[in-house]
């Protein structure tokens, strides 16, 4: 796959997951949006693995490391503290809806740094025989 291909792969799978997502949030199937999501972000690291060529150079590659660094804190904080304000004060004022909108964010962050860690240690693994400790 070249970059070309890559782009437009990246382009499709956003623009159905857009879609997928919002149809299943409207009809109450948020299970089925939180793995639609999830399936998304797998489907971009394999386009990512199949590229063949150089997408971006070191300087772009660092750059882009520390802005995904920054984005992933901050969503997940986002996530973290709107689900637990959704969740406290479903649960204080006994509405259902919100707590269950709350555990939704909750588990998609809890999702995102599972997905985080694992595809983590899938890229790191080449690296792990290399170097000894003395």
């Amino acid at each position: 796959m070249n970059r070309s291909q890559f782009f437009l792969c990246i382009t499709l799978i956003a623009l159905v997951e857009v879609v997928v997502f919002a149809l299943a949030l409207s009809m109450g199937y948020d299970a089925f949006a939180e793995l639609s999501f999830y399936i998304a972000l797998l489907l971009v690291f394999v386009c990512r693995q199949r590229v063949k060529g150089v997408i971006w150079d070191e300087r772009l590659s660092r750059v882009e490391e520390q802005v995904a660094e920054k984005t992933l804190k901050i969503a997940l904080f986002l996530m973290i503290f709107f689900g637990l304000g959704f969740f406290v004060s479903g649960a204080l004022l006994q509405l259902e809806r919100p707590m269950n909108d709350g555990l939704f964010l909750l588990e998609l962050a809890g999702g995102i740094i599972l997905l985080y860690l694992v595809l983590w240690i899938i890229a790191i693994k080449p690296f792990w025989d290399e170097g000894d400790d003395e």
